[in-house]
């Protein structure tokens, strides 16, 4: 049964020896790494099918990635196999392609992402959309470009009216480059802060990541760093401040996290309180930088919000940026 099932494999490999996918299977069933299970299984199940889907597999990895041009997974899947549903989430299918694709980017794993959204970064990074539509991002006073070198005339509709726009992954996937006016972005948790903000100061540019940061809102700001300044404002609560750290962690020295001390958090403490459960998140939070307030929160065993804060943003914006020339659009700015 031994050699039975070692000469199934190898000819499984035929034509693809020297593939991403077929050394990874050869080091999987030598180490006994990720998939190894699911290859027994399938194998002990009905060799024949497990054949073809590792054919199928072998194939889909030879042809990725193609960075440039983005593909939603059912199309690639009815190109390649006839079957558009092939890689359905849960297949066995999927579940080799995504182990093989993870296994060649395992730079790119982030703890803080779930399971869908890390197979949404790694399946992406390979050309692949699984996601494209809902995962989404809201920016305003971006520019983007088009990876042949043409300027992106939607996101230049949105920029020259002053206007947010909702950046899904499907569009950013269609970025050759992307910009803003200024050196400086600001990141928001909360909608409601970007968009009083934005309008107060038509000539800035802020992101909103609307709570945990989705892949769309990474990829953007990944492509933003090297290039400009992100100052971070979140809410004063343990999901918030586990934000705050992960997207310190990404974007190091490019990150300011602005407004978001302990002096802040203090002065406009609420009245509500965390449960233990949610007080128990604070164990994860480790960077220096969040500590004091980790600490102090500790203690109140109470949130503060952005919302809150709102003239706080607003007058340091003004503050800060008089010497760009910035103009706001409320009169009493005018004085």
């Amino acid at each position: 049964k031994r050699e039975e099932r070692d000469a199934f494999f190898t000819e499984v490999q035929s034509g693809y020896e020297d593939t991403t996918g077929a050394k990874w299977l050869q080091n999987t069933l030598k180490e006994h790494t990720t998939g190894y299970e699911i290859l027994q299984q399938q194998y002990n199940n009905n060799p024949e099918i497990l054949r073809e889907i590792l054919r199928y597999v072998f194939e889909a990895v030879k042809q990725l990635p193609r960075m440039e041009e983005k593909e939603l997974l059912p199309v690639f899947a009815a190109k390649l196999t006839g079957d558009p549903h092939y890689f359905d989430a849960g297949t066995v299918a999927e579940r080799l392609l995504f182990i093989i694709l993870s296994a060649c980017w395992q730079e790119t794993k982030d703890r803080e992402l779930s399971e869908a959204e890390r197979k949404n970064q790694i399946f992406y990074r390979a050309g692949i959309l699984k996601d494209d539509l809902s995962n989404d991002t809201l920016v305003y006073g971006i520019r983007a470009w088009k990876h042949n070198g043409n300027l992106h005339k939607g996101i230049e509709g949105f920029f020259r009216e002053r206007e947010p726009a909702r950046l899904t992954l499907r569009t950013i996937g269609t970025f050759g480059g992307v910009h803003a006016e200024r050196e400086k972005i600001y990141l928001f948790e909360n909608p409601a802060v970007f968009s009083v903000l934005t309008a107060r100061y038509p000539e800035c540019a802020a992101v909103c990541i609307n709570g945990q940061p989705r892949l769309a809102a990474l990829l953007l700001l990944d492509s933003l760093k090297g290039s400009h300044r992100f100052f971070y404002a979140g809410d004063f609560d343990p999901e918030g401040i586990l934000i705050a750290q992960r997207l310190k962690e990404r974007y190091g020295e490019s990150l300011h996290l602005w407004k978001y001390d302990k002096k802040w958090y203090l002065q406009f403490l609420s009245e509500v309180e965390l449960n233990p459960r949610r007080l128990k998140k604070l164990e994860q939070v480790y960077i220096d930088e969040l500590l004091e307030i980790r600490e102090c929160m500790k203690k109140k065993k109470r949130a503060a919000y952005q919302e809150a804060m709102m003239e706080i943003y607003l007058d340091a914006v003004k503050s800060e940026e008089s010497e760009n020339g910035f103009v706001s659009s409320s009169a009493d700015e005018n004085e």
